[in-house]
């Protein structure tokens, strides 16, 4: 929306801040995301975009997840890398400019793919290519020397997995108001079954890696990765096998439409090949990782489910049985995958 009011979530003194800083008295303003995750607004002047300021959720208390200082410092420190960034002009914490922190960039032109009119954008001749694009922008990410670009302290101890299959088995317990054996079994595989982490390549994973989460030209190059929220030093296959497992779901069990391999992009086992040629990344127990994928979306969707359930969600169009459904389904699909 653009709208010459000030959007839910800035205040004047925000517009005051951007005025004095780069001298652009007369601006507007377009809102990209709302909901319960970080807000995205772009900035006009003129009417033409310029710049693009990202803040957390209203309502916001605290935590990791929507903390966009840190997301902000992760883009500002891969500016330099090869992995496609926007361009971070600063990182704001003060309660004079906005009550809470936000990231000030440049606006990059683009679109992400989010239904198959996003897809057409990109010439049938090119989508090839622009699957190959997909995973070189993750190897790139994966070949990032994290302690060289200043981001060695996002390293926690032990493994990226186990800490998450931990926090997700957790969530799911607090919140789930019914019985899903599906759920503690798989967990309980996935743990078991973890890769050697003598074996499991660790570096900066994106944590949300997919089409919709990267901004693409019309011929298909891609021009930033976008939306660092969930980023953290880790098992870096675990980006693959999530990617892997966005592209072949179901799409009504992920809730986003993504291009499909071997008919808008290149097949799985050519991408994966592709992958290990850019990353130097051998691609092992990747149906592990997407396993894991399938296991943590089932846990999150529970969540959607039992807020939908308790009329916590507003008034999003959201059939609430399908929403509910789907978790064991994607439980079952992951069990599969771990051979079970």
């Amino acid at each position: 929306m653009t709208d010459q009011r000030l959007p839910a979530g800035i205040e004047p003194s925000v517009v005051g801040w951007i005025s004095d800083r780069f001298d652009a008295p007369e601006l507007g303003w377009e809102v990209l995301s709302v909901g319960r995750s970080n807000l995205t607004y772009v900035v006009t002047v003129d009417g033409q975009r310029r710049w693009v300021l990202r803040r957390p959720p209203l309502g916001h208390a605290g935590g990791s997840a929507h903390d966009v200082a840190r997301e902000g410092r992760i883009m500002q420190a891969l500016g330099p890398t090869d992995v496609p960034t926007v361009t971070v002009l600063d990182i704001v914490d003060d309660p004079a400019v906005l009550d809470v922190p936000f990231v000030f960039q440049d606006y990059c032109a683009g679109f992400p793919l989010n239904d198959p009119d996003d897809l057409a954008r990109i010439p049938e001749a090119e989508r090839r290519r622009a699957g190959f694009n997909l995973v070189d922008a993750l190897a790139a990410i994966h070949r990032v020397d994290v302690d060289a670009v200043g981001l060695g302290d996002l390293r926690r101890p032990g493994s990226l997995i186990e800490r998450q299959l931990r926090r997700w088995l957790g969530q799911f317990q607090q919140i789930s108001m019914r019985e899903i054996p599906a759920i503690e079994e798989v967990h309980d595989l996935l743990l078991a079954r973890m890769p050697d982490a003598a074996h499991s390549p660790t570096g900066l994973c994106h944590g949300d890696y997919k089409p919709n989460n990267l901004i693409w030209a019309d011929g298909g190059d891609i021009r930033a990765v976008v939306d660092w929220e969930l980023s953290a030093v880790g098992e870096v296959l675990s980006d693959l096998g999530y990617l892997i497992a966005m592209l072949t779901a179901k799409l009504d069990l992920t809730s986003i439409w993504v291009p499909r391999p071997g008919t808008d992009l290149p097949s799985v086992d050519e991408l994966v090949a592709r992958y290990e040629e850019a990353s130097g990344i051998t691609a092992h127990d990747i149906d592990y990782y997407q396993a894991f994928a399938l296991w943590k979306l089932a846990c999150i969707r529970e969540g959607v489910y039992t807020r939908l359930v308790k009329g916590q969600m507003g008034d999003l169009d959201i059939d609430v049985e399908a929403a509910g459904a789907g978790v064991e389904e994607l439980a079952l699909q992951a069990r599969a995958l771990l051979g079970a």
